[in-house]
């Protein structure tokens, strides 16, 4: 962490090797969260590009240098969001965002995350998927951490119903 916020306030000042290395090293994490909202990889290539170009751009903007894993986070929601609202209609079955190709049980449980609004995915994925904090998550989504835990509450809720719903069980 103190790495980062030296790497931040070197990227900052313009060195470009700085901000590589910064983007290298979020890059398995922005990856791994685009890939939990997009649809292909092409699609996730796309926001990661934008992501960066973003955070390049807008580097000078980040007042407190570490926040900066919030933020580079907060813009990749963002991409993501502008790119899922281009998307005509939600079908699942075009959407194999989840897939890990691992056991079916996982992958039972993707496509029910897959089936939840936004405001209930978009919390559990980063809670349980890219490990943040409520109060993390709280600062990426700009929510007060209340209803960051009422969203992450209420999501389980509709995931447990979802799962005894269907069919006695995931297997």
């Amino acid at each position: 962490m103190a790495n980062d916020v030296f790497l931040v306030k070197k990227a900052q000042k313009g060195d470009q090797e700085a901000f590589i290395q910064l983007v290298k090293e979020y890059e398995p994490v922005l990856y791994n969260m685009a890939r939990r909202f997009l649809k292909n990889e092409q699609d996730i290539a796309d926001v990661l590009q934008e992501t960066v170009i973003t955070a390049y751009q807008k580097l000078n903007q980040l007042k407190n240098p570490k926040y900066f894993n919030t933020w580079i986070c907060r813009i990749m929601i963002n991409q993501c969001k502008k790119l899922m609202s281009l998307e005509p209609s939600f079908d699942i079955e075009d959407y194999p965002f989840l897939v890990d190709n691992q056991e079916t049980e996982h992958l039972a449980m993707n496509d029910l995350l897959a089936g939840l609004k936004p405001i209930y995915r978009i919390p559990l994925v980063l809670y349980y998927y890219n490990g943040f904090s409520v109060k993390e998550i709280s600062e990426i989504l700009t929510e007060p951490t209340g209803t960051i835990k009422s969203r992450l509450a209420r999501g389980r809720v509709l995931l447990q119903k979802e799962y005894i719903g269907s069919e006695g069980g995931l297997v």
